[in-house]
């Protein structure tokens, strides 16, 4: 494939863009990060596009890169551990519990925009409260849809060990929601428009859902999982609206691209 080629980095940008910062918002869970994770992926993939072959496979080559930018992002933020802090053992012993349900048919919970929008929010938010892998693991299977195998190899895991990251997710955030989410069941006694003043000011908001427990852990509260729950929780990550990055972002990434370009010609 032709290297530095700005008619064909153009054309990547506009009809991969919007894939690559969904994916990016589903790992990072966070709007901004999203933004930059998506921009370092673009420009990863300027500076090798010489190596990609086959331009059939961009967008799975285009995933692969973001995957492991997130995973150097994370690593300079030291914020959290980028190894597996789960023993493969147990993982794959794990793997074994993991259950599948045919997809959930149901009326979706009306709500104002507003009311829906911090409910898409406050789920994203829960994923960063995940351990790393298990978040790489439910973003990419339950809310991207990639198949187990082929996010074994991405890790470079078993089959089963991805399968055990994916139990313990779901069971972590099923533990959570099941008794307070009031869109898993009515009774609970979080009301999203109760954090309506929050989402107003976006730094307090966040500063909210930090000081909730750091990691989610199914195992400290004794959970015993329900599928009814289970079901729920997985059809709102799965139907949560495809977001597109501002018009602006866009118009930067181009611009930075043709700029680079020109200091090749």
């Amino acid at each position: 494939m032709e290297n530095h080629n700005s008619p064909l980095i153009e054309t990547i940008i506009n009809n991969y863009a919007p894939y690559i910062f969904n994916l990016s918002l589903k790992l990072t869970a966070d709007p901004d990060k999203a933004e930059d994770l998506a921009q370092e992926t673009f420009i990863k993939a300027w500076i090798h596009i010489a190596d990609l072959k086959n331009e059939a496979a961009i967008k799975s080559w285009l995933r692969t890169i973001c995957i492991n930018e997130f995973r150097m992002m994370i690593r300079k933020e030291k914020r959290e551990a980028t190894t597996y802090i789960e023993s493969v053992e147990e993982l794959e012993r794990d793997g074994t519990l993991l259950a599948d349900y045919p997809p959930l048919i149901m009326d979706e919970v009306r709500a104002s925009e507003e009311v829906a929008n911090l409910r898409n929010g406050c789920f994203l938010a829960m994923t960063r409260k995940l351990t790393l892998n298990q978040r790489t693991v439910f973003s990419l299977i339950d809310m991207f849809g990639l198949p187990i195998g082929e996010v074994s190899q991405l890790l470079d895991l078993t089959p089963k060990a991805v399968k055990g990251l994916l139990y313990r997710a779901r069971m972590n955030l099923e533990s959570f929601f099941q008794g307070h989410c009031s869109f898993v069941d009515i009774s609970n006694p979080c009301k999203c428009t109760a954090w309506i003043e929050f989402m107003k000011d976006r730094n307090t908001f966040q500063e909210k859902l930090r000081q909730k427990k750091e990691y989610l852990d199914y195992k400290e509260k004794g959970y015993v999982h329900d599928p009814d729950t289970s079901q729920k929780i997985l059809y709102y990550y799965r139907n949560m609206p495809e977001q597109r990055p501002p018009q602006e972002w866009f118009e930067g990434l181009i611009t930075l691209m043709e700029d680079c370009y020109k200091g090749y010609k």
